[in-house]
């Protein structure tokens, strides 16, 4: 029966939460299987056994999985008062159909956890249906205070009921009642969660397509100004070569070497886009970080091919990209002058998008399961943005690769589109 509750227990959890990698997915199981063993005896008083059992569910969230703080206490609290309920329409239900004041423990224990394990998959189904699983919400522990809340409710009305009635058929009753209006009412929790998921994306989408709508401005822009330069420069150019002429033929070798290396250096200042693919948001992405990179002194490599059109949605792409470029450029902060580099490929082959995103970092690159860099330094530099890029990734049935191998950060993705 502990094996069996660990088992849907972590069914549960598994649907929102990550599991910890190494001994904490051991030690963090121990404590719950053993209090679960001592439990099942059915010796110990109602408030000591949901006492430890509250204690050893939060362990098993805070200790086993990964994530916010708040959902490794939350979902783990709204497990345990819908198990607590369930084993009070167990109870009340089998004494009514066996016409028992006395029941078994053990058969308490085993019908209120086969109803769990079976609300358990209907719950993952729904998750797994809205899309709510182990989407990234900034939420908070007010959500606690629900179960928490009925839990109290639901203890103190039945003490309350045991002075009122003598009939324990009568106590069942209205348990019975209660306990299901109280299931319902903590299953309530996941639709308004799911409401408050979507409307978490939908604000992120929003500012995803006014981002989208900046860069593009931007890429026109420096389009333009890129178009008056070539211009100009083309303009000048008559002169240059005229003056360079003029040195070469008065033997000025050093001063004409010297001019054509300004010139070069100036040509390469002049008319610039860094990505001409032919679609919009890979070139306003990769222009815009690359004059970000260059106001902060990073070099910028690129290997841009051109890119016919390609069936991934703009928001989608502009997620991928973003992310990955705010990572490689906030990594790019913490590694000394003269070393910050930055590297970009891109090429379609036979309906598969490939792209590669390089930078220097510099400390130890560390990553947790739920895709976070726990590195002190570049926590900041790449563990927000990799659970999105998974996500779209695997929408596109593509794969998304992170290494870190001496000093160099690599992002690969792959996205059929």
């Amino acid at each position: 029966m502990a094996l069996f509750s660990i088992l849907v227990l972590r069914l549960y959890l598994d649907t929102f939460l990550h599991r910890a990698i190494g001994i904490r997915n051991t030690t963090g199981w121990l404590p719950f299987f053993l209090w679960q063993c001592l439990s099942e005896t059915g010796d110990c008083p109602e408030d000591v056994t949901l006492f430890f059992t509250f204690s050893t569910i939060i362990m098993v969230g805070l200790i086993v999985y990964t994530g916010p703080f708040w959902k490794r206490c939350v979902f783990p609290v709204v497990y345990l008062a819908i198990w607590m309920l369930l084993e009070g329409v167990a109870d009340f239900a089998i004494r009514y159909l066996s016409g028992n004041v006395e029941t078994s423990f053990l058969m308490i224990s085993a019908f209120s956890k086969i109803l769990l394990f079976l609300l358990s998959i209907g719950i993952r189904q729904f998750a797994k249906k809205t899309g709510i699983g182990k989407e990234p919400y900034g939420g908070g522990m007010v959500f606690i205070a629900l179960p928490i809340i009925g839990m109290i409710l639901y203890h103190t009305l039945y003490q309350l009921l045991q002075t009122l009635y003598a009939n324990q058929s009568e106590i069942g009753g209205w348990m019975s009642l209660v306990a299901i209006a109280l299931i319902c009412l903590n299953l309530a929790f996941y639709p308004v969660y799911m409401q408050l998921v979507n409307n978490f994306q939908m604000k992120k989408n929003t500012n995803f397509y006014i981002k989208q709508m900046e860069l593009f401005s931007q890429e026109r822009t420096m389009e333009e100004a890129a178009a008056i330069e070539i211009q100009q420069l083309r303009h000048d150019m008559r002169q240059h070569l005229i003056f360079l002429g003029e040195l070469l033929e008065n033997g000025a070798l050093e001063a004409a070497q010297d001019t054509l290396i300004e010139l070069i250096g100036e040509t390469r200042k002049r008319g610039r886009l860094e990505s001409r693919t032919g679609n919009m948001v890979m070139d306003s992405m990769v222009n815009h970080v690359w004059k970000t990179a260059v106001e902060n002194g990073i070099i910028f490599h690129a290997d841009i091919t051109p890119l016919p059109e390609l069936s991934i949605k703009d928001a989608d792409l502009c997620v991928l990209l973003g992310n990955a470029f705010d990572n490689a450029l906030e990594a790019s902060r913490f590694v000394e002058e003269g070393r910050k580099e930055i590297w970009v490929t891109s090429q379609y082959i036979k309906g598969s998008l490939c792209i590669q995103i390089k930078n220097i970092y510099e400390g130890d690159v560390k990553l947790s399961a739920d895709k976070k860099i726990i590195s002190r330094k570049e926590e900041r530099g790449h563990g927000f943005g990799l659970y999105s890029m998974e996500r779209i990734t695997e929408k596109y049935h593509g794969r998304l690769g992170i290494t870190s191998d001496g000093g160099l950060f690599t992002v690969e993705i792959l996205i059929y589109c």
